[in-house]
């Protein structure tokens, strides 16, 4: 019952290859990692493409590193981890894509402050793609940015658009290794960025109905959330989520408890969203389960 995947590699073009996310300020003994994605309808060998650096002034790659000495296929619309301990990563970040991993020998030096990410041919014909990145592009409410990646918010626009980059969302742990990304979005947005299921939940620990799930979708990164359940006689049961960084679309779950530990009583329920960004704009949202 085993199987494998083969096929003929093709040389890149210009951003046939993206540079997706980026940590180059580790948490503790962490390690620094960059993530590819096959933005092209190729397959890529590994092989034939190096990390490196970029002096903007002089104009060319620095600290060049292969990424594998053997032949690797990145095959469309697929994602890919570069570090020098993927252990590490693993232990440190959720994956769901635990066998994307390539550990290369050695890695670029990039700072934590700021840097350029760049991946090319290994003749050095073509810069397949390039991202600069400084601290500031993080999001500024951060307590702190240890261990917080940057992640890319669309595949087609820029690389060095630093719009399109934004710090990868709390709930998924500061970090998404070899699978989409947090902040992911198409900029294609819902006609209900918030909404519950199912609309009656059961929360008595039978494995049909026990959790109720707030689902949203947003067309922009960069959100702060409040959710605050009430009662039907509009007490506050339950303060759910407090000041936490969205990704561009995810998922809450309420398992029925209130905030003194005690099962809520049957009845209708108020789920009060609401999100703030930087620029002051504030939305509500009101669902009921």
């Amino acid at each position: 019952n085993s199987s494998v995947r083969f096929a003929i590699p093709e040389i890149p073009s210009a951003s046939d290859i993206l540079i997706n996310e980026v940590l180059s300020n580790p948490k503790d003994d962490g390690v620094d990692y960059v993530e590819l994605y096959n933005n092209s309808s190729r397959v890529v060998d590994l092989k034939q493409i190096v990390l490196a650096s970029y002096d903007s002034i002089a104009g060319v790659l620095t600290d060049v590193n292969n990424i594998s000495e053997s032949s690797y296929l990145l095959f469309p619309q697929e994602y890919v981890l570069l570090s020098t301990n993927s252990a590490k990563v693993k232990e440190q970040y959720y994956t769901a894509n635990p066998y994307s991993f390539v550990q290369m020998q050695s890695f670029p030096s990039f700072n934590n402050d700021e840097g350029i990410v760049a991946v090319a041919l290994k003749t050095g014909a073509l810069i397949i793609d390039k991202m600069s990145y400084t601290s500031n592009m993080h999001y500024p409410l951060l307590n702190s940015t240890e261990g917080v990646s940057f992640e890319r918010i669309n595949y087609n626009r820029p690389s060095d658009d630093k719009t399109n980059w934004h710090s990868a969302a709390e709930s998924v742990g500061f970090g998404t290794p070899a699978y989409r990304n947090s902040q992911f979005t198409d900029g294609i947005p819902t006609d209900d960025p918030v909404s519950v299921s199912p609309n009656i939940f059961s929360p008595d620990n039978d494995g049909k109905d026990d959790v109720l799930s707030l689902n949203y979708h947003f067309d922009a990164a960069g959100y702060m959330a409040n959710i605050t359940i009430y009662n039907s006689g509009g007490a506050p049961v339950r303060r759910l989520i407090s000041n936490e960084l969205l990704g561009t679309s995810g998922t809450f779950s309420w398992d029925g408890i209130t905030d003194d530990n005690q099962k809520a009583p049957i009845g209708i329920y108020i789920i009060y969203f609401e999100i703030f960004d930087l620029k002051c704009n504030v939305k509500h949202y009101k669902k009921t389960a």
